[in-house]
């Protein structure tokens, strides 16, 4: 309660600062409120006023050689054609000079060439660096159009057709779109960039003042030195700096989207728009962890930079990342897995797919939570740069990240940070996404082995190296007792036909995606069909390996250090089971998933879960090759036949005595296995490594 009180105290300091800051409440409230609907509307006045002048103006043009057709002179000459024929000495000199607005050439004996059945061509000249040069041409072309079957009539005649025959089909066009998807089409064209670019610009000024200025000052040193911890000093600023973030995008979102349904229903009376406030707010929400990121990064350069100026020049280029946005606005990508999990591009997608009404749960969901991912890595690096002393040194170097840690320093080898971790994770999701499908024209076992190797493991490796990362306690590189092997051993056969057995249920209730199967049966089915036992043994070892590195490794080994160890093997094997992407499987891989953390806790090595999960993994994949070799249709096969059942029952004994013989295991003694840390609010200095 103390510290919310300080954050509470802070908060509302802050925040009166704030208020006092003209600048700040100009982006906040002037822009969106005032600068927005003034000089949109206006314009888009004044241009359906420019719009309306050129549709109901009559055109000037010059027919050369008129005589050579009378009946398409005759229907420039009435009133209705909106054009006015003008003789002219120098038609080609009166068009470039603007005396007129078109000119219309016509071949000697165009009209009865045309009747006989030739093709004569008709030239039409324009000045296209005028705007009623468009105008005049939509209006000749149309009395083309109807010049054009009167002559085809006129050819009928002649073999007694009647005139009826050349009548154009009729066309009745539809849109089925919905007035508040046709509305979101055309916001999302504008408004990630817009909600982006504004939430960034309203947290600028209040995040400079909370920390450059207030260096500046030396208000942030007397600060730092009263009983507020900097958790809750970092806390209340954060906060302050979000709301005017959030606050200043959010009433750029809804004067956004008012002042263009205003526009359109200026500009196209006829057509209905409208957006619904729930779009409008699962919009904004989609849109909440990009704005936390952005917000954190300008209180990051306001934290790096020694002035105020320095802080405008190192966040003028960070001002330019939002314009990812609009890029992928104008090409209008496909949204893909890989886009969903990288920063900006997976909000801008999901926001434009919320407002066009066509977004999935899965796709909101996986953004969503990368998004909060990137953004959590961001405040990390925020929190460890305030808590550096050189904060107030006023000889700090600009950009200089010397918060982050210290270069060639002879420090102790450490435990991996949970930011570190989530980070690593990232980087592997990331090089996934973009490295693994090229991958795929080498073949399955090609693509496994590096997708394992370079982009699982050689990141592992760099973050140890780079981080200073004990090796043996990270990975848990620890000789595994004989108890712990063969429990290993017994869980991953023996969870091979329960697991099964658990997906063949799940299936009947919850089919899986039709496109998701064909693709792992058109990669797999063939390499069971020639090399089953070869295809079975190397993609256990390889998956059993090296995906327990990384996440029993360093992401389990980060979550220990911070939360109870039940808290950390099942935060981890929800990551796991995330970072396959599939929804279908979510539920039996985060099962395994925990089976595997809690050998690791239990052993205290990670060979027993490598060997754990590359049984399971080449016994999934040799029953399944067994089922190539002896089925011929799966849709007839029951969930549980007679040796489905004998394998069960072999697979809970073996399960059974697998669970016995870990549990017996104690968890390895603290300091070997895991790192400690006090529970008090301030440790000792020496009972804690460095982070």
């Amino acid at each position: 309660m103390l510290r919310l009180s300080i954050v509470k105290t802070v908060f509302l300091k802050e925040l009166r600062e704030m208020l006092r800051d003209r600048r700040s409440l100009a982006v906040m409230f002037g822009v969106p409120l005032v600068l927005y609907p003034l000089l949109t509307i206006a314009l888009a006045t004044l241009g359906k006023a420019k719009v309306d002048n050129l549709k109901e103006t009559r055109y000037k043009i010059t027919l050369v050689n008129r005589a050579a057709a009378p009946e398409l002179t005759k229907r420039l000459l009435v009133d209705t054609s909106g054009l006015e024929v003008f003789e002219s000495g120098n038609p080609m000199r009166g068009l470039l000079a603007g005396e007129i607005d078109g000119l219309v050439q016509l071949p000697d004996d165009f009209e009865r060439d045309l009747i006989a059945g030739k093709n004569p061509a008709i030239v039409l000249r324009f000045d296209r660096s005028r705007t009623e040069a468009d105008f005049v041409e939509r209006k000749l072309n149309h009395i083309l159009a109807d010049y054009q079957e009167w002559v085809i009539a006129k050819r009928l005649e002649k073999y007694g057709a009647p005139v009826g025959v050349t009548r154009s089909i009729e066309r009745k066009t539809e849109d089925v779109a919905t007035a508040g998807q046709r509305m979101g089409n055309r916001l999302a064209q504008l408004l990630p960039l817009l909600v982006l670019v504004t939430g960034m610009l309203g947290a600028l000024f209040p995040a400079l003042a909370a920390t450059t200025t207030e260096r500046e000052l030396g208000t942030l040193e007397t600060l730092l030195v009263t009983p507020a911890g900097r958790t809750e000093l970092l806390l209340a600023k954060g906060l302050l700096v979000l709301l005017c973030g959030l606050v200043t995008a959010a009433l750029n979102m809804i004067s956004m989207s008012l002042v263009l349904w205003r526009t359109f229903s200026l500009v196209a009376p006829g057509e209905t728009l409208s957006l619904s406030v729930g779009t409008l707010a699962l919009t904004f929400l989609a849109a909440t962890p990009a704005l936390i990121f952005f917000t954190t990064l300008v209180l990051i350069v306001g934290l790096l930079a020694r002035t105020f100026r320095e802080a405008n020049s190192y966040a003028t280029p960070a001002m330019l990342l939002p314009l990812a946005s609009l890029a992928l606005s104008i090409a209008d990508v496909k949204t893909t897995p890989g886009l969903l999990i990288t920063p900006i591009a997976n909000t801008t997608l999901v926001m434009r797919d919320v407002l066009r009404g066509k977004w999935s749960g899965g796709a909101f969901a996986l953004a969503f939570a990368s998004s909060l991912v990137y953004a959590g890595l961001l405040l990390s690096i925020a929190a460890r740069l305030f808590s550096n002393e050189q904060l107030v040194n006023p000889g700090w170097e600009p950009l200089s990240l010397k918060g982050l840690g210290r270069r060639g320093d002879r420090r102790q080898a450490r435990l991996p940070a949970v930011d570190e971790a989530i980070a690593l994770f990232a980087l592997c999701m990331l090089l996934m996404f973009y490295v693994q499908p090229s991958l795929l024209k080498w073949g399955l076992y090609v693509m496994l082995a590096v997708s394992q190797i370079a982009l699982f493991f050689a990141p592992a490796v760099l973050f140890a190296l780079l981080g200073k990362w004990k090796w043996r306690e990270t990975f848990k590189l620890y000789a595994p007792s004989a108890a712990a092997i063969v429990g290993g051993s017994l869980l991953g056969l023996g969870l091979v036909p329960v697991v099964g057995l658990l997906s063949g249920v799940q299936r009947h209730f919850w089919p899986a995606d039709s496109e998701t199967e064909k693709f792992m049966n058109d990669l797999l089915v063939p390499l069971l069909q020639t090399h089953p036992v070869f295809t079975a043994l190397f993609i256990g070892a390889f998956a059993g390996i090296f995906e327990e590195l990384l996440f029993r490794g360093p992401i389990q080994t980060a979550l220990m250090r911070r939360n109870r160890p039940w808290a950390a093997i099942v935060i981890t094997a929800a990551i796991f089971a995330a970072a396959h992407l599939d929804l279908h499987g979510f539920a039996l891989r985060a099962l395994l998933g925990i089976v595997l953390g809690w050998i690791v806790w239990r052993s205290g090595s990670i060979f027993p879960a490598m060997l754990l999960h590359g049984l399971y993994d080449a016994g999934t994949v040799g029953l399944a090759a067994w089922e190539v070799h002896h089925q011929t249709s799966e849709a007839a096969q029951p969930i549980l036949d007679g040796a489905g059942a004998v394998r069960l029952i072999i697979g809970l004994l073996l399960c059974f005595a697998g669970f016995w013989l870990i549990n017996r295991l104690r968890p390895r003694e603290p300091g070997r296995g895991f790192e400690v840390i006090p529970s008090s609010s301030e440790p000792p200095a020496a009972s804690v490594h460095r982070v």
